[in-house]
């Protein structure tokens, strides 16, 4: 992985999502992208001062010259290469050809924000990009502090997954010698649903473990992460729906963003 994005909105809890995307930059000596975009209104745009010299984009801009200078010390400490750009446009934009133009392996963001990360997770638009992003995203919960990943929760179905999906969690495992459960939810007790075959993940160490379902698919994965007490990421692949599915299935990877305790990286397929 060597370029990762982190959006911000200049909160704390996009602040808590780059200082973690810090940590995964040093460990890949990745280069990181550290954006803002954002849509200038109507009611923004003052007609005193030119296009130019609009006081909005002086204030997003000085925002994150701001937060670069608070993150100064790390960012040095680490020898990092950070990347800022300040633009006007839209998630899409961001998700869609920024990622593609900056060649981005990997997103890293906080899951709330006091403006534009919240829209970005929870609103309607925001939610529709994360389920078209073409590259992992890494969501980090508000006040989780990084640690090393040592155990990695793999939430899955019954389907196969091919090992390109899996490229960036091998990535990390071999990186922090991590080692993976693979977790399954039998919501037909009366089958046996055990997963016999093995997942294409060279030189990790891999528990099965198979819980029945509890509520919900995302509450049992949940229960499973707080019973475990030990789990430092979460991991889910985003499967493909068809138009069908797509109105009448509820995305598990959406809703666990939700209720997520621990970091949540979300592989597309």
């Amino acid at each position: 992985m060597k370029k990762i994005l982190t959006p911000t909105d200049f909160s704390p809890v996009a602040d808590n999502a780059t200082k973690y995307a810090f940590e995964i930059a040093a460990a890949f000596k990745s280069k990181l992208f550290l954006y803002h975009v954002y849509n200038m209104k109507k009611s923004d745009y003052d007609l005193n001062f030119s296009n130019d010299e609009q006081p909005f984009r002086k204030k997003v801009k000085f925002n994150m010259e701001e937060t670069i200078e608070k993150f100064k010390d790390i960012i040095t400490q680490k020898k990092l290469k950070v990347k800022t750009k300040v633009y006007q446009g839209n998630i899409f934009s961001l998700f869609g050809r920024t990622v593609k133009k900056d060649g981005i392996e990997l997103i890293v963001m906080g899951s709330k924000g006091a403006s534009g990360l919240t829209k970005v997770l929870y609103g309607s638009v925001a939610a529709n990009a994360l389920e078209k992003s073409k590259i992992p995203l890494l969501v980090v919960p508000p006040k989780f502090t990084f640690k090393p990943l040592r155990h990695i929760v793999l939430a899955i179905g019954h389907k196969e997954i091919s090992p390109d999906v899996l490229s960036t969690l091998q990535n990390l495992v071999t990186k922090f010698g991590a080692k993976v459960t693979v977790l399954t939810i039998n919501n037909a007790p009366n089958h046996n649903t055990k997963r016999e075959e093995n997942l294409d993940l060279d030189g990790v160490e891999i528990i099965y473990r198979e819980v029945p379902l509890s509520k919900s698919i995302n509450n049992s994965i949940s229960k499973f992460i707080k019973e475990e007490g030990d789990c430092d990421l979460l991991c889910m692949v985003r499967r493909q729906k068809s138009f069908i599915e797509s109105i009448y299935k509820k995305s598990i990877t959406k809703s666990q963003v939700h209720s997520n305790k621990v970091p949540l990286l979300i592989l597309p397929e």
